[in-house]
């Protein structure tokens, strides 16, 4: 390993690291879904690929609306706990999906995502399963915190 690597793991950029493993998975996901349609042919599917790698966080918000949602299908926030959790997991939701904006390049890209890939194979599975189940525990910890609060 360089010596970029043995700075990431310092304790003193934790935070960097924990932004880094974020926009990789990211970086994965579009990745496999752009590799996955060169297969296929179809470019109009092309600008699908951005909605297909924010799945994940398409969940988180509506599962947050969802909880929000009152009997007659409208949002009402009736406390101010509601309002930070409604509002903070939103935020949240949406900015990770800003994350695959910054990704124009998809040779560059693609070409990280093997190198990483080929380094440290299980730790990008474990870490994506890992994303996953943390948003859907997010999630359905929202809705069945969001009546009690």
């Amino acid at each position: 390993m360089d010596r970029q690597n043995y700075q990431m793991t310092d304790s003193r950029n934790v935070f960097c690291r924990f932004f880094y493993i974020l926009v990789m998975l990211h970086k994965i996901m579009h990745s496999h879904f752009t590799d996955w349609n060169n297969k296929r042919k179809r470019k109009a599917l092309g600008a699908g690929i951005y909605a297909l790698t924010i799945l994940p966080e398409l969940l988180l918000l509506n599962g947050t609306l969802f909880a929000a949602a009152g009997q007659d299908g409208y949002v009402h926030l009736e406390s101010d706990c509601q309002k930070v959790v409604f509002y903070g997991v939103s935020v949240l939701a949406l900015l990770l999906m800003v994350i695959p904006w910054g990704f124009l390049d998809d040779k560059k890209i693609r070409k990280e995502v093997r190198q990483e890939l080929r380094e440290r194979p299980r730790y990008w599975k474990r870490a994506m399963v890992i994303y996953i189940a943390a948003i859907v525990a997010l999630v359905v910890a929202v809705n069945i915190a969001f009546p009690y609060l």
